[in-house]
């Protein structure tokens, strides 16, 4: 697989709700994790052992949405607002851009790097429209716009939400 099919398959599993799962798959024995110095762990089997103790504690999942990817060599960013409900009924929402280093078909370091948001480049400016693409405009603009991913997030009304409850152990 290539990096970027790695981490499209990764991604995919993650945002189906299996984090473990997809770390457990996609991780290297010896992967590195970390957001600073003071949480770091050094193998797969200490983070799998944190992951699985953080969804113990986990009742709902209510939403996991990935606005952007970016793969440059061999290492990947992925921007994720995850949204939790905890036991005690907290709603618990992260926004991060997870970083990703890849050797041999296996992630070997994952860094979490929160609140931070990918760039997306600019688009060129628009020109001058002719009759022609002008009623093409007006076509388009009859239709009722999605909204984006991050404004979708923020509206509860436009937003439809898989709620899916944890089994009980």
């Amino acid at each position: 697989m290539t990096i970027k099919q790695l981490v499209e398959a990764m991604d995919a599993e993650i945002m189906k709700g299996n984090i473990v799962g997809a770390f457990e798959q996609f991780a290297g024995e010896e992967c590195v994790t970390w957001c600073n110095p003071e949480h770091k762990t050094t193998s797969k089997a200490q983070k799998l052992e944190i992951l699985n103790w953080f969804f113990q504690n986990i009742a709902y999942i209510n939403c996991i949405e990935r606005s952007a990817v970016e793969v440059e060599g061999n290492v990947t960013l992925s921007q994720f607002v995850f949204d939790f409900t905890n036991r005690q009924g907290e709603n618990l929402v992260y926004r991060e851009v997870i970083r990703r280093v890849w050797q041999d078909g296996k992630m070997v370091e994952e860094q979490y790097l929160l609140n931070e948001v990918l760039e997306t480049p600019k688009k060129p400016a628009a020109k001058k429209a002719s009759k022609k693409d002008e009623t093409k405009e007006v076509a388009a603009s009859a239709v009722e716009p999605t909204p984006a991913p991050a404004e979708a997030a923020k509206s509860k009304a436009t937003t439809k939400k898989t709620t899916t409850k944890k089994n009980s152990k």
